[in-house]
């Protein structure tokens, strides 16, 4: 079985696929500030033209993806597409991140096609609050597909928290305390300073330690074993609790050395690193019956040992793309 290591001896398993730019919110931290370059809705990657891509990167090593956006359940095809990727060979899992908002409806028909997990972004549980950092959208149809999800048996559910000062930070303890209840995992994100959004990190960025301060203020916290973590999150626990909860760290305390994997744009630039401007353009390849496969390789061999996320290499310059634009 084929395996994908860069220079530095990391197995590369993971491709994350954003499968559309389009989104029904408009989260101030996905998008680039004023000044910067317009976000633009390009042409997408074909149903066909994504499953080609995974099964060439199944061919050199890839075991896991997600399915990414914008927010991928505006694709119409999108079960369609969960069912083509899952039948791939060498695929072992499949997950997707969503706002929750269009959840409600196809949480089912996406487990039958084989989707195990959804990880769904939640920045506020209050109504007014939602609306003002989503930009608009309505949180009761989130809340309705968290359990839409966890009916269809798409579990362990994640629940990502952006946690941003003055903004929501106010709720860093409701989100924890859902874990008593609850069979899932609060994500608390630190705040990135994509291209473009200087002014905003300034203002609003809180590190993970101040995070975890006050939600051992509730009650004492146990670390989660090793084996039960997936991906970069450090776990943790309250006692008695249903669920858990975990931080990420891209600033405070990067994760570059366990890195495992590549990022696929919805118009088919494959990307070493979620922090670099290097991007392999898949779609001459795909149009020519080229060696796709050749294009991981390549990308393991152009990933940075660390990337450079600081608010001057990322926030100080507008970039080509915003997180909406890439699938963080």
């Amino acid at each position: 079985m084929s395996q994908l290591i860069d220079p530095y001896g990391r197995k590369l398993e993971y491709l994350r696929v954003s499968v559309t730019d389009k989104c029904n919110l408009n989260c101030f931290y996905c998008n680039p500030s004023e000044g910067c370059n317009s976000r633009k809705v390009r042409r997408q990657l074909s149903r066909q033209q994504i499953v080609s891509i995974v099964a060439a990167g199944a061919t050199a090593g890839i075991r896991k993806v997600r399915l990414t956006g914008g927010e991928p359940l505006m694709r119409r095809d999108i079960t369609e597409l969960v069912r083509d990727i899952s039948a791939i060979s060498g695929i072992e899992d499949i997950s997707l991140t969503t706002n929750g908002t269009l959840l409600t409806g196809l949480a089912k028909p996406l487990a039958d096609a084989g989707l195990k997990r959804v990880n769904i972004s939640l920045d506020s549980l209050n109504r007014a609050n939602f609306a003002v950092i989503a930009g608009g959208g309505n949180l009761q149809g989130t809340l309705d597909g968290i359990d839409a999800a966890s009916a269809a048996g798409l579990a362990p559910i994640k629940l990502n928290m952006v946690v941003l000062r003055d903004l929501n930070d106010h709720e860093i303890e409701d989100f924890a305390k859902l874990t008593f209840h609850r069979d899932i995992m609060v994500r608390f994100i630190e705040y990135v300073p994509m291209f473009g959004q200087e002014n905003n990190w300034l203002k609003h960025y809180i590190p993970s330690e101040e995070i975890m301060i006050r939600c051992s203020r509730i009650a004492p916290m146990k670390a989660l074993p090793e084996e039960h973590l997936a991906g970069p999150a450090k776990g943790y626990h309250f006692a008695g609790a249903v669920g858990w909860f975990g931080f990420i760290t891209p600033i405070s305390q990067h994760f570059c050395s366990q890195c495992n994997r590549l990022r696929l744009t919805s118009d088919g630039k494959l990307k070493p690193c979620l922090f670099s401007g290097e991007e392999i353009d898949l779609v001459p390849a795909l149009a020519s019956g080229g060696d796709v496969v050749r294009h991981f390789r390549e990308a393991a061999m152009r990933k940075p040992e660390q990337a450079d996320a600081s608010p001057a290499s990322q926030g100080a310059s507008c970039g080509p793309r915003g997180m909406v634009e890439i699938g963080g």
